[in-house]
């Protein structure tokens, strides 16, 4: 749980601005958002981008695997392995999509891209600072971004432009409804979470992403960019998850629970959509910053077997467990020092200005670097 809030403030994906700096990690994210994005001279489809995120999932899961203090059976790392788990399931699952041109590639990519989000969270609990971990998930974290936002169906009806369709706005509409009632649920949760800083700050952070949404206007890009942002909301609320206490986890599960509405109408909106595959063929920009490339020669037999390692294992948890974890709270101090052991990085601004080049993602109320734009995606897969 130590040093959990750095993954907050460094969620400046697109909109995101948080106004006051104080980390040098959040200095670099704004600055990020200030310069425009220099290509590396790098270029990368949507096969080889899937080959660089199998890569990168099996160089972690390995690194962590060597890793005594990172022991799968220890109660704190169980989150960690539980998402990474998410994720090599729906990694799984968008491969065979891939091959068969199916929209079961689209739901692998947005539902690993939540389980990532919901790893950074969870990563937090390990107080782990290894390098070959943090460093292979963040690399892993870019080749799902760069998927999801330029081989998706968003990324095809961004591209068309043009109004929302009837059906667009109605979706948008049942959207912000659904954040006002997320708003108000935070609220007084926050009350709750008050003994545990980096939880308090956490929910607050959700709280301005659901403020920001609240005033997107109606336009293709905002609309797209809240797509992406729900996937980072979703995969966040479920990290959060093992940070409650036993005696309002009831309460906190409500808020999770509101992303069946959600998947519901989001379901019926990307099934009405079409996709012409010829477009993962095409080779998209890699930015400086957005390193996908794993420095360690791995087979296909190496990466087959560790995520079929994370596939396979069990790591749920015990009831005594889950309470064992969400017993640690963070004070003022903890939340302060923030140290090198977080998977974000100021590139996680894939996809930025999705919302502001037609208007949306405004400076004020929840726009201040909490709200829609970002690059992310995807619910978890659940299981």
């Amino acid at each position: 749980m130590r040093c959990f809030v750095r993954l907050l403030l460094c969620l400046s994906l697109a909109c995101f601005a948080i106004a006051p700096a104080i980390t040098p990690m959040r200095a670099s994210a704004s600055a990020a958002k200030t310069a425009p994005k220099k290509p590396s001279g790098k270029k990368a489809n949507a096969k080889t981008l899937l080959a660089d995120a199998e890569k990168s999932l099996a160089a972690m899961i390995k690194d962590a695997r060597a890793d005594k203090g990172l022991d799968p059976k220890t109660p704190k790392n169980k989150p960690f392995w539980k998402s990474t788990h998410l994720i090599a399931k729906n990694v799984k699952t968008a491969r065979k999509g891939f091959a068969a041109k199916s929209n079961d590639f689209f739901k692998g990519i947005a539902d690993a891209r939540e389980a990532e989000e919901q790893m950074k969270v969870d990563w937090q609990l390990t107080d782990s600072k290894n390098k070959g971990v943090i460093d292979n998930g963040k690399k892993l974290g870019h080749s799902l971004a760069l998927l999801r936002t330029n081989f998706s169906k968003e990324a095809a009806r961004k591209s068309k432009g043009g109004a929302l369709t009837a059906q667009e706005k109605e979706h948008f509409s049942q959207i912000k409804a659904q954040q006002t009632q997320l708003v108000a649920k935070l609220k007084k949760l926050e009350k709750e979470a008050k003994k545990d800083k980096a939880l308090e700050k956490g929910l607050h952070e959700i709280q301005k992403q659901a403020s920001h949404i609240l005033k997107e206007p109606d336009t293709v890009n905002a609309y797209i960019a809240t797509l992406y942002l729900l996937d980072v909301q979703i995969g966040l609320l479920r990290g959060y998850e093992y940070y409650v206490d036993k005696s309002w986890k009831a309460d906190y599960l409500v808020l999770v629970n509101l992303e069946t509405t959600y998947e519901t109408n989001y379901n019926e909106w990307e099934s009405s959509m079409s996709y012409e595959w010829s477009a993962a063929d095409t080779s998209v920009d890699i930015y400086e910053g957005e390193d996908v490339d794993v420095s360690e020669s791995l087979t296909d037999e190496e990466i087959n077997s560790e995520a079929d390692y994370a596939n396979n294992e069990s790591f749920d948890m015990s009831e005594a467990e889950e309470d064992e974890v969400a017993a640690e709270e963070d004070t003022d101090a903890d939340v302060d020092s923030d140290g090198d052991d977080s998977m974000d990085d100021a590139s996680d601004d894939e996809g930025e200005d999705m919302s502001d080049d037609e208007g949306g993602g405004t400076d004020e109320g929840g726009g201040d670097d909490e709200g829609g734009g970002d690059d992310s995606g995807g619910d978890d897969g659940g299981e």
